[in-house]
């Protein structure tokens, strides 16, 4: 979703500090949505080895102290060593931090000509090498032979195969998996790690620290609390400590939303979610995320600060899920992406040992009445069409989180069957490889591959897209009545229309539509803004008439890089009489 930048000629006004805020609410979007001004590319994290640390399990009541950007989670370097009999078959493994005893042992199997391997069942055999990765020739076993179900992720094509094995020793250990491919052969691939003395990360029998963790009352807004933009309120009522000693159950998820960014990452804290909905009251659940200032980041990971608690806890992959009991012992312990079809069932099994009872969920607190935004007359222009039957579909159609780093492969995954089998139609496997590395919103204009990409999505995908992406961009300035202007903006336009009328060669049509939902954006913003200082009626009156008089689609191009002179002058203009009419109008003092 690459977007076309109007937001200069605004910076050349910026001397109007007053106008500022809101004209940078309502203009940002056209920035490159969700990106930074100096985009990075998303890139795996830089990984630096990483020396196992002792676990605490005792009480931790050290305060959280502000640390130093580190350019995101640093993972420790691939440690283990894929062979296979078949160049074609690969292994990812997702479960590297192992120590003696049975063991969850998950790892994410492809084959070229099939991608993901799904088979919902590959038999494993563990092997183990006394010699260490110095002979792999010697090779002892197999010690133990498994069966490993295959999880789907949700959403897509993703998936994991999980299994548990036993590992009676430390050292270097193997696991085989034996896959069938299409031609009817089994082709075998093998996994080398190793087993260390001890885990890294908390484990099964401990009692982890009892770490200080921030709740919804030691912030202003969830936002500041999670990466993500889908934000479960109920995920952030209870710090760690507490959670870990009330005597129920307890779930914590640890990790960063909008910045998954390998292969066996996954929608955990959604599962989460899942679980606190469908057992209310019966465990405590808590989200943790990797970085404590997520409202710095914007898609700029060398802004993040990673949060205390991953190296209190000893973890370094980016995600992890723990459950314990009520006495506040680690039952399970789950290294990356755990499906809530394997998680499920060991919090149901503690329930169930433990004489839980299903409870009545709190009593839901009313929604806060939307305070309505003043419309400065008709502001807001109408839609350029009657919205279609698919808008009332975005509550149950897909759901994005698309931020300045989210790449193409993330989304495709929550696209339909019939979706990506047209993408994979119109774009060809080896462009389909070099679109899923690209990022959904980036600078520049939009290549061919992305229009006929945005061709195969249905209209409710392309708006669920186009709301996340718009809302990424405005971040948390705008209030709940902004953010209602914006959805029922969206709702109400032709979004494909929008995206076509932002090309270069686009048509006098779509730029219209184009010119109207940017002066739809421009109202929203005025509104939330205006709607908290003391607008005088000769202000309002004033931004009504120039709405009223301003041809948008003219002043639109006017704002686009490839505007001429005397296209650009409109644009220059509109802005000059804005700021006449703001002139009449008092913000609030930023805070």
């Amino acid at each position: 979703m690459h977007r076309t930048s109007i937001v200069q000629p605004i910076r050349d006004l910026a001397g109007h500090k007053s106008l500022w805020p809101a004209l940078a609410l309502a203009l940002i979007f056209f920035v490159s949505a969700c990106s930074s001004d100096d985009p990075t590319p998303t890139t795996e994290p830089t990984v630096v080895p990483t020396t196992p640390p002792t676990v605490a399990s005792v009480p931790s009541s050290t305060p959280v102290t502000e640390i130093e950007p580190s350019g995101g989670l640093q993972e420790p370097e691939q440690e283990w060593i894929v062979r296979t009999d078949n160049e074609e078959v690969d292994a990812i493994l997702a479960t590297p931090d192992l120590g003696p005893g049975t063991r969850r042992f998950a790892m994410v199997l492809t084959d070229k000509s099939a991608g993901i391997v799904a088979f919902p069942v590959v038999q494993v055999a563990s092997y183990r090498y006394p010699d260490g990765e110095d002979s792999l020739d010697n090779r002892e076993g197999p010690i133990e032979t498994s069966r490993a179900r295959y999880f789907p992720f949700p959403y897509g094509t993703r998936g994991i195969h999980v299994t548990e094995l036993t590992f009676d020793e430390i050292g270097t250990w193997g696991v085989e998996a034996r896959i069938p491919r299409p031609d009817g052969s089994v082709a075998t691939v093998e996994v080398i790690t190793e087993v260390h003395e001890r885990t890294m990360s908390v484990d099964v029998g401990e009692i982890p620290p009892l770490s200080v963790s921030r709740t919804l009352e030691d912030v202003y807004h969830v936002s500041e609390l999670t990466t993500g933009s889908s934000r479960d309120e109920s995920l952030y009522q209870i710090s760690v400590a507490d959670a870990l000693q009330n005597g129920k159950p307890t779930v914590i998820v640890f990790a960063s939303p909008a910045f998954c960014t390998n292969a066996v990452c996954g929608p955990q804290v959604e599962v989460l979610g899942n679980l606190s909905r469908s057992y209310p009251g019966q465990a405590n659940y808590v989200h943790i995320d990797l970085f404590t200032n997520p409202q710095e980041i914007q898609g700029d990971l060398s802004r993040a600060m990673p949060t205390p608690l991953l190296s209190e806890w000893g973890l370094v992959s980016q995600e992890w899920t723990f459950v314990m009991g009520g006495d506040g012992k680690v039952i399970g312990r789950f290294e990356n992406f755990v499906p809530q079809e394997e998680l499920e069932p060991v919090l149901v099994s503690i329930f169930d040992a433990e004489g839980v009872q299903p409870e009545t969920g709190p009593t839901p607190v009313p929604p806060t009445a939307t305070p309505e935004l003043p419309t400065f007359g008709e502001v807001v222009p109408e839609p350029t069409s009657e919205p279609d039957d698919s808008a009332s579909d975005a509550a149950t159609g897909p759901q994005f989180q698309i931020t300045g780093a989210t790449l193409w492969r993330e989304v495709y995954d929550k696209f339909n069957e019939t979706e990506q089998q047209c993408i994979r139609n119109e774009l060809g496997d080896e462009q389909m490889a070099f679109v899923l590395g690209q990022r959904v919103a980036a600078e520049g204009e939009p290549g061919e591959w992305e229009n006929s990409l945005f061709e195969c999505l249905e209209t409710e995908t392309v708006r669920a897209m186009f709301e996340s992406t718009t809302l990424g961009a405005l971040g948390d300035q705008l209030s709940e009545a902004g953010v209602t202007c914006v959805k029922e903006l969206i709702a109400g336009s032709d979004v494909k229309a929008v995206i076509a009328g932002e090309l270069p060669d686009a048509d006098p049509e779509n730029i219209a539509v184009a010119g109207k939902y940017f002066a739809g954006m421009i109202a929203c913003s005025l509104a939330d803004q205006v709607g908290s200082s003391e607008a005088s009626n000769a202000g309002e009156q004033c931004i009504a008439d120039l709405f009223e008089s301003t041809d948008f689609a003219q002043v639109y191009i006017g704002g686009r890089p490839d505007a001429t002179p005397e296209e650009s002058s409109q644009f220059q203009g509109f802005m000059g009489e804005l700021l006449t009419c703001f002139s009449e109008i008092t913000l609030p003092e930023p805070q």
